[in-house]
């Protein structure tokens, strides 16, 4: 029987190499019956791990308000052909929104955050309908998957647009660059400045952040690129592939590359750089070994996700810029280049391929950010023609 959280996320890696995230009984270790044949045998041919571990976390939250709240094992609930109806969804919707992920200081989830959790949940009581006993006719189960499609569409909340996140400046890209640029001495020796990170670390670190800042590439991107991704012989661009499940990868949390496959053309210092870090060797080189990812600790072991955050925050500390984030630098090239990219006529095209974005409408936002920047330049320009010196009215 449940008990207050009892229920958690274990996270498994196959033979095969595939991660499997898995909602299990906390004083049994045994796995939630329908939530795990729906992760098993349905939702995970259609997402990525991570996804599939925040559904379960999502699903768990629903077990426990089931059993807390509503009194009752979703799973025999369900198992018995019943539902639950558009009030106890209005109960459901109230607990997760204390009970959720809430961000930052934040005491609930937001309602966009809210919605993503209504869909899941969706998906999951409609899959269920298969299992029933006895089993639905067509037409009921048509019936009941529309009465949980109605119910939720209800109950959703009116979207809101994310918030534009602030590209960084000029300014702050210099000082950013300033912060871990290698520089050469007159004798041909590399020299890093004194940002808090060791030799090891310091030219793996300024890498990283060069590659997000020039090719825009997500955090995802920049820890599943490998070895044989980089430029050479024929190929002359760098490869962005997805490698899910990849068997050689050892990190407890796969890094995911959620944009679409693509090369990238990459300029000659960077990719001089890039080399000298593989074959370079201590005390700046990439360490040896048999790992294929091209970014690695001290040990020789890919660079995990929580080790990449805590760079990149090291580096806002130490340059004095706040909320600096991958993602960020990510941002900051999209806005540049859509700037870039404006007057040329199939520019969207050419920013969506580059950035790896399959919805035509992630591209979009930042040609729309561009055509608004250009607007206010001209009318700030033709604002300031109208007064002339002879008139007297300083501008």
């Amino acid at each position: 029987m449940f008990k207050e959280y009892d229920l958690t996320l274990v996270h498994l890696t196959l033979s095969t190499g595939e991660r499997l995230p898995c909602l299990v009984h906390k004083t049994t270790w045994l796995p939630v019956k329908l939530a795990t044949r729906w992760a098993v045998s349905y939702r995970r041919q259609r997402v990525q791990a991570s996804t599939l571990a925040n559904d379960l976390f999502i699903l768990g939250k629903v077990y426990i308000w089931a059993w807390e709240i509503g009194g009752y094992d979703l799973d025999e609930y369900l198992l018995q052909g019943k539902l639950p109806e558009a009030r106890q969804f209005e109960s459901l919707v109230a607990y997760l929104r204390e009970q959720g992920q809430p961000k930052g200081a934040a005491e609930v989830i937001s309602p966009n955050t809210v919605n993503k959790y209504l869909g899941t949940i969706e998906n999951f009581l409609v899959w269920s309908l298969d299992y029933v006993q006895p089993p639905l006719s067509l037409e009921q189960r048509q019936g009941w998957a529309w009465q949980l499609t109605v119910i939720c569409r209800s109950l959703r909340y009116r979207g809101h647009p994310s918030r534009r996140k602030r590209p960084l400046s000029e300014t702050e890209v210099a000082v950013i660059r300033a912060s871990l640029s290698p520089q050469k001495d007159d004798t041909g020796q590399w020299h890093f400045p004194e940002n808090g990170f060791t030799p090891a670390n310091a030219l793996r670190n300024w890498l990283m952040v060069e590659i997000a800042l020039q090719l825009g590439l997500r955090l995802g991107e920049l820890l599943k690129l490998r070895l044989d991704s980089l430029p050479r012989g024929g190929q002359k661009a760098l490869l962005i592939r997805r490698h899910p499940d990849d068997i050689h990868d050892t990190r407890r949390h796969e890094p995911a590359v959620k944009t679409a496959e693509r090369g990238l053309p990459v300029s000659a210092p960077l990719l001089g750089m890039i080399r000298h870090y593989v074959t370079g060797g201590p005390p700046y080189g990439r360490m040896g070994g048999k790992c294929p990812y091209l970014f690695v600790t001290d040990e020789g072991q890919p660079l995990s996700i929580g080790r990449a955050q805590d760079i990149i925050q090291v580096i806002g500390r130490r340059s004095g810029i706040e909320h600096l984030s991958w993602h960020r630098l990510r941002h900051t090239w999209a806005e540049q280049l859509a700037a870039y990219l404006l007057e040329t006529p199939n520019g969207r095209d050419q920013l969506m391929y580059l950035g790896g974005w399959t919805n035509s409408q992630s591209p979009q936002r930042y040609i729309q950010d561009a055509v608004a920047e250009q607007s206010q330049a001209t009318l700030r320009a033709w604002q300031e023609a109208l007064y002339t010196p002879e008139m007297g009215v300083e501008a």
